[in-house]
């Protein structure tokens, strides 16, 4: 069989696949891509009823956007050039991020 749920969920696969052995980490881990394969095409699907419900506008979606963009940059150096953990240059990327983000619409 193949398994695609090896390369896409990583280290969670391996968790799974040694706490239940390989065939209940299959079918979990094909599981759990297919549901959110299914989540992803639902919001799609219903992004304009969600964005009317939310009352998104432009300005958010710069914002999301921009919050992507340098978290993103910051834990490619924090993981990448500095070796530190994914899970924790996530935490620190995406608090100095939001911390930069309120000092410029707060302190402005």
């Amino acid at each position: 069989m193949v398994n695609l749920a090896r390369p896409v969920m990583g280290g969670l696969y391996d968790t799974l696949s040694g706490a239940f052995g390989n065939q209940i980490a299959w079918l979990v881990g094909h599981t759990v891509i297919i549901a959110v394969g299914f989540g992803l095409v639902t919001l799609a699907r219903n992004w304009s009823q969600i964005a009317d419900g939310a009352k998104l506008e432009k300005r958010h979606s710069v914002d999301i956007l921009l919050f992507t963009i340098v978290t993103g940059f910051q834990i490619q150096i924090y993981s990448g050039d500095l070796g530190w953990p994914l899970f924790s240059s996530i935490l620190i990327a995406s608090t100095f991020t939001i911390s930069l983000g309120w000092c410029v619409k707060v302190l402005n």
